[in-house]
C-alpha cells in the first residue's frame, strides 16, 4: 500500500489515480492537504488519514477473507514544517518516504506540489523498485520476517528500557535517517542466555541470544503457537487511537508483522518481575507482579497480575 499526503486538492486525485494505474497490483490511498503552502498536516487531516489507512489495512488483515491485504505500507509525503505531526501520529507503523522535489518553487514562487506533472514524476520516482524507499522497505521486511530473538526492530519501543530511557529515540533516528536501516542497534545486545539462566524457557544445551534491557528483563520472541493475541477486527465506529494501536500491532516501519507476534518479557535470572514497570497502550503505566509478561509490538502488555501506577 502507498499513502499519499501533502498534495493540494486540485491535483491530488489525478496524481493518486495515475500512480494507481501504473501500479495495478498496489493499493494507493491518500487525503489532500490545503492549497496554501506551509503547514500541510492539521490534526484533523492526520486523523482522517489514519482512519482511511487503518480501516482499510486492518480490516483486510483481520477478517480472513480472500481480498488482497497490504504486505507493506509506505507513506509518500511532501515535506512541511508540521510534518512531524503526521509522522509521529503513525508512530513506527509505516515506512516514510519524503518527496523533497515538490517543495521547490516554480517561477510564480509556488511549490511544485501544485504541478501535476511534477507530482506524478516525484511519486513514480519514489516507488521505483530500485529506489531508496523500496530498498529500505525490503531490508526491513527481511529483518522482520526472521522473527528472531536478536532482531532489534521487533522490540516494543516503549517497554524495552536502556540507561537513557526507552527505544523511541533510537527508532526515531531510524525513521529520520540519522541511522541506516542496516544498523543492528548493537549497543542493545543481544545477550547469550542458557538453560541455567532461564530454565523454564531455554532447553538444556540451548543458547538463546536475546535482548536484555537495563532492568535485567529479557525479551524472548514467543513461539508462533503462542500467537494468541490476534488483532481485533476494526469496527465502523472505531476510535482513531484504538485503530492506530491495531495498525501498530500489524506493521513495523512499513513491514507486515504476523498477527499475535509478541515478546515474553522475563527476568534474565528467572526471578519474578517483582513490580517491574511497563507502559501499556491500553492500561497505561502498570507494575507487573508475575513470572513474565506478554508485550506486543504496539506496547500492549498482557500480564497475569499487575497494579496500576499513577
Amino acid at each position: 500500500m502507498y499513502v499519499v499526503a501533502g498534495l493540494p486538492k486540485s491535483i491530488h486525485k489525478e496524481a493518486v489515480d495515475t500512480l494507481q494505474a501504473r501500479l495495478p497490483l498496489a493499493i494507493v490511498k491518500g487525503i489532500p492537504s490545503p492549497s496554501q503552502d506551509g503547514a500541510l498536516y492539521s490534526p484533523a487531516l492526520v486523523n482522517s488519514l489514519v482512519r482511511s489507512v487503518g480501516e482499510f489495512a486492518v480490516r483486510r488483515r483481520t477478517r480472513g477473507n480472500a481480498q488482497p491485504t497490504p504486505g507493506s505500507i509506505t507513506l509518500l509525503f511532501v515535506p512541511a514544517p508540521d510534518q512531524e505531526r503526521l509522522l509521529r501520529r503513525f508512530d513506527f507503523a509505516l515506512m516514510s518516504a519524503p518527496l523533497p522535489t515538490l517543495v521547490a518553487r516554480d517561477g510564480r514562487y509556488q511549490q511544485l506540489r501544485h504541478d501535476r506533472d511534477a507530482a506524478v514524476a516525484a511519486l513514480v520516482e519514489a516507488v521505483r523498485a530500485s529506489g531508496e524507499a523500496r530498498t529500505n522497505l525490503n531490508h526491513v521486511a527481511r529483518r522482520l520476517g526472521y522473527r528472531s530473538d536478536n532482531e532489534a526492530l521487533l522490540l516494543p519501543p516503549r517497554n524495552f528500557m536502556t540507561q537513557d530511557g526507552d527505544l523511541v529515540p533510537a527508532f526515531l533516528d531510524l525513521r529520520q535517517g540519522n541511522r541506516l536501516w542496516t544498523d543492528r542497534l548493537e549497543e542493545l545486545g543481544p545477550t547469550a542466555l542458557t538453560h541455567d539462566d532461564v530454565p523454564a524457557r531455554i532447553q538444556h544445551q540451548q543458547t538463546r541470544r536475546v535482548f536484555v534491557d537495563s532492568r535485567a528483563v529479557g525479551f524472548f520472541i514467543a513461539h508462533p503457537a503462542a500467537y494468541d493475541g490476534a488483532a481485533r477486527e476494526v469496527e465502523d465506529d472505531e476510535d482513531v487511537d484504538q485503530l492506530l494501536d491495531t495498525l501498530r500491532s500489524l506493521y513495523r516501519f512499513g513491514g507486515a508483522l504476523e498477527p499475535g507476534l509478541h515478546h515474553d518479557a522475563q527476568r534474565s535470572d528467572s526471578s519474578a518481575l517483582g513490580g517491574a514497570i511497563f507502559e501499556c497502550c491500553e492500561k497505561g503505566r502498570i507494575s507487573a507482579n508475575a513470572p513474565y509478561a506478554n508485550v506486543y509490538p504496539n506496547d500492549f502488555v498482557r500480564v497475569a497480575n499487575y497494579t496500576a501506577v499513577e
